[in-house]
């Protein structure tokens, strides 16, 4: 917790000292002064790879915010993972790790109008992880076990305005989370670590609307 309220004061320090361009020998600011100056907003698709308890897994995924003067975002996000799936001996059959999680994302733009530039989201939400027996790709027969978890997922992502009402990122993230549980119906044995959803990602995002 002690971590998430020192990001968040960080987050809102940047949007302080990056808000406070001068106009005319002015600050313009969000809230008093000259106000707001322009909204908008978008919608994205989302595509990753990310490492889940020691095996692969590819993340889906997509957000979408209000902006609030090109450089404030604050929106939804949600994302689905599945990984490799592997032989269990003691299940004598082969498994996969596959869930999502999501929540409040919020998101500060660095120099939106430059053609390259750099934004900084946020992700703190919840979500769930599952055990699943699979013997095909992309296929689950059924889950073992389950657990919930609260994520918090700071990320750095580089943006191209391609077009007018389209940009494209790619970004990195840490997604930091609570522990999970999950264990064997017969020997109540950990399946994986307590830290198993813990670890970095990599998301190339597709953006349209109005920036």
């Amino acid at each position: 917790m002690k971590k998430v309220i020192i990001i968040c004061t960080l987050f809102l320090m940047a949007n302080s000292v990056f808000s406070q361009d001068r106009n005319n020998g002015e600050y313009r600011t969000i809230f008093g002064g000259n106000g707001i100056k322009s909204h908008g907003g978008y919608g994205a698709v989302t595509t990753g790879y990310s490492r889940i308890a020691d095996r692969d897994a590819i993340l889906i995924g997509g957000h979408g915010a209000w902006l609030i003067d090109h450089r404030i975002g604050i929106g939804i996000s949600g994302t689905g993972f599945m990984t490799e799936r592997k032989y269990d001996t003691e299940l004598d059959s082969r498994y996969m790790l596959a869930g999502g999680y999501g929540g409040l994302r919020l998101e500060y733009i660095i120099l939106p109008n430059s053609p390259v530039h750099l934004s900084i989201p946020i992700t703190i939400g919840a979500g769930g992880v599952g055990y699943s027996r699979s013997e095909s790709d992309f296929e689950i027969d059924g889950s073992l076990d389950s657990s919930a978890f609260f994520v918090f997922e700071p990320a750095v992502e580089l943006e191209f305005n391609l077009i007018r009402l389209m940009r494209m990122s790619i970004g990195a993230s840490y997604r930091h989370t609570s522990d999970v549980s999950l264990r064997y119906v017969n020997s109540s044995q950990r399946i994986v670590g307590q830290d198993a959803m813990r670890g970095f990602s990599a998301t190339i995002s597709f953006k349209f609307g109005k920036f």
